[in-house]
């Protein structure tokens, strides 16, 4: 059975894609203030940071009643998030040095780092479908698929603007923000299609 996208509610769509793209400008500024702690909050720190973008979303949205309770699902959700981004950068480096580019030349965004980031944005694609699924007790096979394509768009638009202006840190803020922004907007839109557990 094929399953149909919800209605939209531009509120919730607007707060939750807000929560994100803040989410990912904070992390890229902070990288960006402090170099020497990039790659420490690039692998600890994005995840939580999305983690946190989610439940502010969440709260602010009154959709805490389309959320399954329980401490275990925060706990959950941020070995989720925080494994995500290490799967996802793992995969990418994997990937990247195969077609034979170095890390180190990431910024580049050649044909390596592009099939790299692809292959890393399906891996949290899998894993954020994952944490919807923890906290709200359903698995969308549709989200799934939009959480691809939206992964797609990001390494597309961060493809293009690497071409327009090619720069290490622009890289960075445009991937994070566009990124978390549309992850973020799709796990509002799934969470928001849950039944409300306080009726």
């Amino acid at each position: 059975m094929i399953e149909k996208a919800p209605a939209k509610n531009p509120l919730t769509t607007f707060v939750f894609l807000s929560a994100g793209l803040i989410a990912g400008l904070a992390t890229a500024s902070a990288a960006r203030l402090w170099p020497p702690i990039f790659p420490m909050l690039l692998v600890l720190g994005v995840g939580p940071l999305f983690l946190v973008a989610v439940f502010s979303a969440i709260t602010f949205t009154r959709s805490w009643s389309l959320v399954g309770s329980g401490w275990w699902r925060i706990v959950a959700g941020i070995c989720i998030c925080t494994g995500a981004y290490v799967l996802a950068l793992f995969t990418f480096i994997l990937v990247s040095d195969s077609m034979g580019t170095a890390y180190a030349e990431a910024n580049r965004f050649g044909i390596g780092v592009w099939i790299g980031l692809l292959a890393a944005a399906l891996v949290a694609s899998a894993c954020i479908e994952l944490l919807v699924y923890v906290l709200t007790g359903r698995w969308s096979n549709f989200y799934l698929v939009r959480f691809a394509a939206a992964g797609a768009v990001c390494v597309l638009v961060t493809f293009l603007a690497d071409r327009a202006v090619h720069h290490y840190w622009t890289f960075y803020g445009i991937f994070l923000p566009v990124g978390e922004g549309l992850f973020c907007q799709l796990v509002g839109a799934q969470i928001c299609r849950a039944p409300d557990r306080s009726a």
